[in-house]
């Protein structure tokens, strides 16, 4: 029997309540959470925010004895578990993957401990201890569960053994997160739509988490397992509630299966008191838990009313996502073709246009056919790097069905290119004899079963895999004092890779720079120089074990190898008597590495529409960078750590916070100017005359990167560019490198608007009862005498500059606010008027509003109320939500229908409808046009009319 079927979860639940005074209680399984993670994951390579390679160098101990050298170290995917998990908090722990890169750890005195290449099936891992975080959208108000890497705790990685070299090397990674931009540091997990006007709309909510029954046991088979539970205070709470007991609370997922599949991974709960309300209503709650991308969805499998009302659900792939198979893979270069599938809904489709692109190098992405989707990559010598990392883009049109418009899908997969198809780690490690042993472990992307050979020098022993060196016991079974043991394994299909150990009959005596070398091209050369107090005359004998040649310290790798390392020695010697002795270990490259670039040749920052922006927050002014090098371009990783600076202050300007699409309304925020990659919706700043890019490139293919900014300053700013250097030295500035005048830009805010008197119009339309509309230039009451019971909608239209002669805009965003202040309940979306005070008086006027959100689909058509309307027992069954037509994209409406018979106040024994009282103050909205100015406005009825709404402009502070 299941451990937590859903009868046990029921009769947890049975006679009493569990919401502890939440409107709502939401819980999300981890398994399926990690697959929105992955989707995210992927779609941050589809532009910049994914997470770059790291390269440099950590600390290993406290004592600084021993270092670690990271190299293009790329990092995975990210799985969320719950092992810290207790109810009474948010923490998790985000592991992540390590797909590639190289890590070298070094003895500080005598040199090289070990070295490998880094593969993701060797599983080394970045651990992070973090806090679930509540990320509100100032214009969306999405309410966003969110994971950010820049607010962990603890970050651990294991690519060492010691514990405290895994936390050193953890601190690496946690300074190279927190310099990372905002959008490359966050995953969404949810989103709540925290707009709505039903009682049953949330407000707000908190996260916790909570382990899954039995996985804190020692060996239990779920270990990690566990789930998001979000405590939803909805509009028709007056309050929020508490943290449960988690003694007490139940875990809401049950574990039934069907056909050996879990059946359930998302569960709803709603407070005893809200059972009764509309289906509606119960579905707008469904409806308001939303994902990212909208590629998934709640779908409801079972309801139940044990106490509280449970609905136990799946959270699902949506049908509207085009997904890639394989999502990431792993290939050699100069392999066989690679065919790549895009599914909708789980089924092939065609018609799919097919691209690729590499991250990390300009020429070596190698090919895909833009039609079949057959990808053939580049040869080995071609590939220009030891691993590629490659970007594959699927793009497709969902043809129109009927009143569905056509759309566009677009996703990416994650494809790694690497020069091997084998990997021995580690790749070389020195060894004294009668020195300690050494694991092996080998990774074959064939995965087929292994073959070792046995060494010359000392014992292997393998197993699978993996295989234990024992160097030998006695320095007689060494010919030399310094040898090379290589280490070779070979799979089915005949591939082979090699390690090495580098033997000794004693310790050496002198350190040669550079120690060890992470890579070199073919027929390269470096220079090896001795540290060492021996006197100049002393003779200096320099020999290479392995491939390649060296003459008086400097080494020449060969042109082809089929050995990884060679180990370059020098002895000195007195009267033929050997006084010092040392090597360097060098890492032999068989592919043709891509050429670099040193300095930049031009740099320049260029406003494309113009220097102008509205300092509203939101309006986006686009800075064209263009960068020139005297070598190759940039790659498209390098465009990616291109930033923009205060040149006042040298800091770099601030980032749009992620959830958000600029700097939110906040009078008392200190933030001035943000910058983003990301186009948002508004529309930008429109002069008189444009100022589109000019100039003449002197190079073929100039690198062009597009940056947004936003602003609510009232002085004219003055900013500069940053983007790194490849080589790790100090990064390059367009003020200095090479210093032109273009490489600064003065950019100038402009204030909003001043809001006119005729600014704002409201238009009737006479939609029921009868009667005329208002005519184009004016007003018509007669439809109001004439006709009792009637309906109008009146359209709110905005010009910016007046009626006469002004620029109409049209709304992004609206957002109702409570009439009796912000921040105070309750905020309403309707509102009422009688035509007298008197309290048998019935004729009467209520509202609704109509808003056609261009970022919702499938408003346009609906007419909503507030809840207080909705829950009326006079007006909740003559409610219509229909709209007779349907509204443009950006229009907002008001509804305002009359009535003869819905009597006010209770008197003499007779009902009257005092729950709609508190719709009596009139609306406070606030309205986002199309170039992200906001417009606080109230809407009334004026005082002896209940027939005409008017709008009022508020000022805000």
């Amino acid at each position: 029997m299941a451990s937590n079927s859903l009868a046990s979860i029921l009769e947890k639940m049975k006679d009493r309540a569990i919401t502890e005074r939440w409107g709502a209680v939401c819980a999300f399984d981890r398994e399926r959470l990690n697959r929105v993670l992955l989707q995210q994951w992927l779609e941050k390579y589809d532009g910049s925010n994914y997470v770059p390679v790291f390269s440099g160098e950590v600390h290993l101990n406290d004592s600084l004895t021993e270092k670690g050298v990271l190299k293009d170290v790329m990092i995975g995917k990210p799985l969320l578990s719950f092992e810290p998990a207790a109810l009474d908090n948010s923490r998790a722990i985000l592991t992540f993957s390590i797909l590639g890169g190289s890590f070298t750890a070094f003895e500080i005195k005598t040199g090289v401990l070990y070295s490998y290449q880094i593969t993701e099936a060797q599983g080394y891992t970045l651990k992070i201890k973090l806090d679930l975080s509540l990320v509100v959208g100032s214009i969306d108000r999405l309410g966003r569960v969110t994971l950010d890497l820049s607010k962990g705790t603890e970050f651990v990685c294991d690519l060492a053994a010691p514990v405290a070299s895994q936390q050193k090397i953890g601190g690496f990674f946690q300074e190279k997160f927190n310099n990372l931009p905002v959008e490359r540091q966050v995953y969404e997990l949810g989103i709540l739509d925290l707009k709505g006007g039903s009682d049953l709309s949330p407000t707000n909510f908190i996260i916790l988490t909570q382990r899954a029954p039995g996985a804190q046991l020692p060996g239990a088979l779920n270990v990690g397992d566990g789930a998001v539970v979000v405590l939803i205070k909805l509009r028709g709470n007056a309050t929020g509630g508490d943290i449960p007991s988690r003694d007490r609370f139940p875990y809401l997922i049950p574990d039934d299966e069907e056909n050996g599949v879990r059946k359930y991974s998302a569960t709803m709960v709603l407070a005893k008191e809200f059972i009764e309300r509309s289906d509606d209503e119960k579905l707008d709650l469904i409806r308001s838990v939303l994902f990212p991308g909208q590629k998934n969805v709640f779908v409801e499998h079972s309801r139940h009313t044990p106490h509280d009302m449970v609905i136990f659900g799946s959270l699902d792939p949506s049908r509207t996502s085009l997904t890639i198979e394989p999502a990431m893979h792993s290939l050699k270069a100069g392999g066989s073709p690679l065919t790549y599938k895009a599914l909708f809904n789980g089924a092939p489709v065609s018609g799919v246009t097919w691209s690729v692109r590499s991250l990390n190098t300009i020429e070596s992405a190698g090919s895909i056919n833009a039609t079949t989707g057959v990808y053939q990559p580049v040869t080995a010598a071609k590939l220009g790097k030891e691993s590629v990392r490659n970007i594959v883009t699927a793009t497709w049109t969902q043809p129109a069905n009927g009143d569905i418009p056509a759309r566009v899908h677009r996703v990416s997969a994650l494809l790694l290119v690497t020069a091997e198809a084998m990997t021995l780690s580690p790749g070389c490690v020195p060894r004294q004899v009668g020195g300690p042993s050494v694991t092996f472990v080998a990774t074959a992307l064939s995965g087929s079963a292994l073959t070792w050979s046995q060494p010359a020098y000392g014992r292997l022993v393998a197993n699978g895999n993996s295989a234990v060196y024992t160097p030998p016991s006695n320095a007689d079974d060494l010919p030399e004092h310094l040898m090379v043991q290589p280490i070779e394994v070979r799979d089915a299909s005949g591939e082979t890779v090699r390690a090495c150990v580098v033997l000794s009959k004693f310790p050496t005596t002198m350190t040669i720079e550079p120690a060890f070398v992470s890579s070199i091209a073919r027929s390269a050369t470096v220079k090896l120089e001795p540290v060492t107090d021996a006197p100049p005359e002393f003779e200096r004998s320099w020999e290479v074990l392995g491939d390649g040649t060296v003459r008086d310290g400097v080494f020449t790798a060969p042109t082809i190898t089929s050995r990884p390392f060679s180990v370059v020695k020098c002895d000195i010697s007195y009267m033929g008597i050997i006084v010092r002795t040392g090597y360097s270990i060098i890492k032999l490259n068989n592919i043709d590495v891509e050429s670099d670039w040193t300095m930049l040749t031009k740099f320049s920052l260029t406003a494309l529409r113009s220097p102008k922006v509205y300092a509203n927050g939101y309006q986006q002014l686009a800075v064209e960078v263009r960068i020139e090098t005297d070598g190759r371009p940039l790659t498209p990783e390098e465009e990616d750590t291109m930033m923009i600076y205060h040149r006042r202050s040298e800091q770099q300007v601030a980032e749009v916070a992620a959830g958000q699409e600029g700097i939110p309304y906040d009078p008392l925020a200190p933030l001035l100017w943000a910058q983003t990659r990301i186009p948002n919706r508004f529309r930008s700043f429109v002069s008189n005359g444009q100022n589109e890019a000019t100039g003449v490139s002197t190079t073929a293919t100039p690198n062009l990167i597009t940056v947004y900014l936003v602003t609510r300053d009232v002085q004219v700013g003055d900013f500069y560019a940053v983007v790194d250097d490849p080589s790790g030295q100090a990064p390059f500035r367009s003020d200095a490198h090479p210093g032109h005048e273009d490489g600064t830009i003065k950019l100038e805010p402009v204030p909003s608007p001043e809001v006119h008197p005729d600014s704002f119009k409201m238009t009737r339309r006479r939609v029921k009862g009868g009667g005329p509309d208002d005519p184009e230039n004016g007003e018509n009451d007669d439809g109001f005498e004439l006709f009792l019971e009637t309906t109008d909608y009146f359209t709110l239209t905005y010009k910016k500059g007046g009626q006469q002669g002004g620029m109409p805009l049209n709304f992004e965003a609206v957002e109702f606010q409570s009439p009796f202040g912000v921040g105070i309940s309750p905020v309403t979306t309707s509102m009422v008027k009688w035509e007298s005070p008197y309290d048998n008086e019935k004729m009467f006027t209520y509202t609704g509003y109509a808003f056609n959100d261009p970022r919702v689909a499938g408003d346009e058509g609906v007419m909503a109320f507030d809840s207080i309307i909705k829950a009326n027992r006079n007006l909740k069954p003559v409610l219509d939500q229909n709209l007779d037509r349907p509204i443009a994209a950006g229009a907002f409406l008001i509804g305002v229908f009359r009535r003869i018979d819905i009597r006010q106040a209770d008197s003499n024994g007779t009902s009257g409808n005092p729950d709609l009282y508190p719709l009596k103050e009139g609306l406070k909205v606030v309205l986002t046009d199309t170039e992200g100015h906001r417009h606080p406005v109230r809407i009334s009825f004026p005082t002896n009319n209940r027939n005409r709404p008017v709008v009022e402009p508020l000022f805000e502070h």
